[in-house]
């Protein structure tokens, strides 16, 4: 008889299957190893100078993590945590400091890896005699003060003493170290153990400046300051003419700058231009380069001429330069102690005669090198396209328009071309828009406005106008065009009265 068993079987085999099952559910731990760490540099045992600047090296890995992973301290047992920087791809770490106390110093070095496990390695070093060791010289820091905060752009200087009882002032050697620059100056000091070290260029960020003196005996002691140097944040204002030197009260200076700012756009900086004898001259915006012009016409006397730039924080930036402004009467131009027009008829009357004016007749009327310099403007001389003064971008953007105003240009001779040029900055969708106002033109002469536009190299005229008085020029692009880009405005006479030149005009782009 054959027989058969399924039941029984099927259940001895879900009977063991829970056991199976048991003996595999056993969890998977997860291996980790602590770093491995040592000290390379110093062995241990070594002894420096106070206030020198030690340099600490070691090698820290981990057989898990990468070791920019790792989080690594270098501490003192004296003066605490000095160093976090992580180990490069070699695993090597480095930091150095002058920043240590005088005293028996424990260097130890942790790597702590990402699962919390450490390691630490420990060296022992002597650090100098400190600020109190008998017959040691004295020093003190007087400036700067401590915690003060210093701007990395203005010379930070470190002026402190050092003296000794023994040792003349002039054979005391002398070094500043910085915990974060390292070593800054080292000399003896000035007259009477004065210490002046000026235009010192420290990185942004905390540092402690200490000053060591070291007498004849090998004697060191130290003072110390904690400083902070901040981020120049300030305009940068840069006078780019005039330079110093004589310039004569009837000469139209043309005072010119270039502004910039990290922070505030430079369309949004203000500039001024004054004197410390005639104050505020005038005050604007530069154009989009950052450039700013004016023409000033100043008294004799010795002014000081500052640009001032303020940004959207209240900071200012300034230069300035020294300049002789005299009155041609009184200005003795050959050095032979006669002055022009002093009435004693010798050369300088015969041949200068800066008395009398000059006249808008292309001629230099009082030989002084310069034509028609009583109306010359600040936009001179743009007398072709090649020449024209450049407005930058005036942008018809696409919600609203922008302007420039300009005020007190003239046509000061009978060729005189005057140019100005923009960039209008046309987009596919943004179609451009020109209007220019010219208003003051002389109503005794006959003058001539082009509204011109860029194709390829050459100007085309898009609309003109002539005769005085008020010019009104437009231009109305096509939407979809976007090269309609580069625009410029000429004025010019086509009849030239003398004298005209004695009046200015106006003009008011807006695009």
């Amino acid at each position: 008889m054959r027989r058969t068993y399924s039941t029984p079987v099927m259940s001895g085999v879900l009977t063991l299957l829970p056991l199976l099952l048991a003996c595999q559910d056993s969890s998977l731990g997860v291996y980790n190893t602590p770093p491995s760490v040592s000290i390379t540099s110093p062995a241990g045992g070594e002894a420096y100078g106070a206030g020198e600047l030690i340099e600490f090296v070691g090698i820290a890995k981990d057989s898990q993590d990468d070791g920019d992973l790792l989080e690594i301290t270098w501490s003192s047992d004296i003066n605490g945590p000095f160093g976090e920087e992580p180990p490069d791809v070699d695993g090597d770490v480095f930091v150095a400091t002058a920043g240590l106390s005088s005293g028996t110093h424990a260097i130890t070095l942790t790597a702590v890896d990402t699962s919390g496990e450490s390691a630490s390695e420990t060296v022992s070093i002597e650090v100098g005699q400190g600020t109190s060791s008998e017959g040691a010289p004295t020093v003190t820091i007087i400036g700067p003060s401590e915690g003060e905060e210093l701007v990395s752009s203005e010379g930070i200087a470190v002026v402190a003493s050092m003296t000794d009882d023994e040792t003349p002032w002039e054979d005391l050697q002398g070094t500043i170290i910085s915990s974060r620059d390292g070593e800054i100056w080292f000399g003896n000091p000035e007259t009477n153990g004065a210490v002046s070290v000026t235009e010192i260029e420290l990185s942004e960020g905390a540092h402690v400046l200490r000053l060591t003196a070291e007498d004849g005996d090998g004697l060191t002691s130290y003072d110390e300051v904690n400083v902070t140097v901040l981020a120049d944040g300030r305009p940068q204002a840069n006078i780019v003419a005039p330079a110093s030197g004589l310039y004569f009260s009837t000469d139209v200076i043309t005072l010119e700058g270039e502004v910039s700012d990290t922070e505030t756009d430079t369309e949004l900086l203000v500039v001024s231009w004054s004197s410390d004898v005639a104050g505020t001259l005038t005050t604007g915006a530069p154009d989009s380069s950052g450039y700013t012009a004016y023409g000033a016409s100043l008294d004799a006397g010795t002014h000081v001429v500052w640009l001032t730039a303020l940004d959207e924080d209240g900071q200012e930036g300034t230069d300035s330069v020294t300049i002789d402004v005299v009155h041609p009467d009184d200005y003795d131009a050959d050095g032979d102690g006669y002055t022009p027009n002093d009435g004693d008829c010798d050369d300088d009357d015969a041949t200068v005669n800066p008395g009398e004016p000059e006249v808008c007749d292309s001629v230099d009327n009082n030989c002084d090198g310069y034509v028609n310099e009583d109306w010359w403007d600040a936009y001179e001389q743009n007398e072709d396209s090649s020449t024209a003064y450049d407005l930058g971008e005036v942008d018809d953007s696409l919600w609203s328009g922008d302007e420039v105003e300009l005020s007190g240009l003239t046509v000061h001779e009978e060729l005189d071309d005057d140019w100005l040029q923009w960039y209008a900055d046309d987009d596919y969708y943004d179609n451009v828009s020109i209007r220019v106002t010219i208003t003051g033109l002389p109503a005794s002469g006959n003058y001539v406005g082009e509204l011109l536009m860029k194709d390829g190299s050459s100007w085309d005229v898009q609309d003109s106008d002539s005769g005085s008085g008020k010019f009104v020029l437009t231009y109305e692009g096509d939407l979809f065009d976007d090269d309609e880009d580069d625009f410029a405005v000429r004025v010019y006479a086509s009849s030239w009265p003398a004298n005209s030149c004695s009046t200015t005009y106006d003009i008011l782009i807006e695009s």
